[in-house]
């Protein structure tokens, strides 16, 4: 299967994809699976699908949401009805385990946005390492070695904030097509990362946009 985990919708305030383009362009490039994983907040995902369900596309879509924590960000995957944001991820974590979700390091290095860095103190599954918006690509290089380092699976994600770049990183899983399946493989490190950098003017248009979007909340 070829999956892409990190993706954000009109949900995310930096984002102003719909969800139904979204759930097209992953369809129409190839991809099995998707999880839409907005800033704090389930609506993204709970809509995706519910457009699935009932329109019977044939696309698996993992429930999702990046969480913000006092760290970093934080994927959680598996679970419908979200998480506070501002906590300590060793909190978001616990409450995760105990609904029997997947927690993903996203983009650990980055920076900006806030990201977990080291993660060795962390129960997390596996480790983004990589993320198609990048500039020179140290981030995912340092991300791939501390996933060797604490022998985690790897998994390759777009973090799509525009429509066509869903699926520009995605992971290939060996998989039957069902959530639970996809996570059992995950954990076992059945992944392939493959993908490509989201071309700088997209990167930079996406940070005008959260620009004006969060400009806009403030009036």
């Amino acid at each position: 299967m070829r999956i892409d985990l990190h993706i954000h919708s009109c949900y995310s305030k930096d984002c102003a994809s719909p969800v139904e383009s979204i759930l097209k362009q992953a369809c129409s490039i190839g991809l099995d699976g998707i999880a839409i994983c907005d800033h704090d907040t389930i609506e993204g995902s709970l809509e995706a699908q519910r457009i699935v369900k009932e329109h019977d596309i044939d696309l698996v879509v993992v429930p999702g949401v990046e969480v913000t924590t006092t760290r970093g960000h934080l994927l959680v995957l598996g679970n419908n009805d979200g998480f506070p944001k501002n906590k300590d991820p060793l909190d978001i974590i616990k409450l995760a385990r105990a609904q029997d979700c997947l927690i993903v390091a996203p983009h650990p290095f980055k920076g900006y946005p806030k990201s977990l860095g080291d993660v060795s103190d962390l129960d997390v599954d596996a480790i983004e390492t990589l993320n198609s918006r990048y500039i020179l690509g140290r981030f995912n290089t340092l991300a791939v070695r501390m996933a060797e380092e604490l022998e985690l699976p790897m998994l390759g994600n777009s973090d799509a904030h525009f429509v066509k770049m869903v699926g520009r990183a995605y992971s290939e899983i060996d998989s039957e097509p069902s959530v639970d399946a996809i996570f059992k493989a995950i954990i076992s490190g059945n992944t392939t990362v493959h993908g490509t950098r989201t071309p700088l003017i997209v990167q930079f248009q996406q940070a005008c946009i959260g620009a004006k979007r969060r400009a806009l909340n403030l009036l």
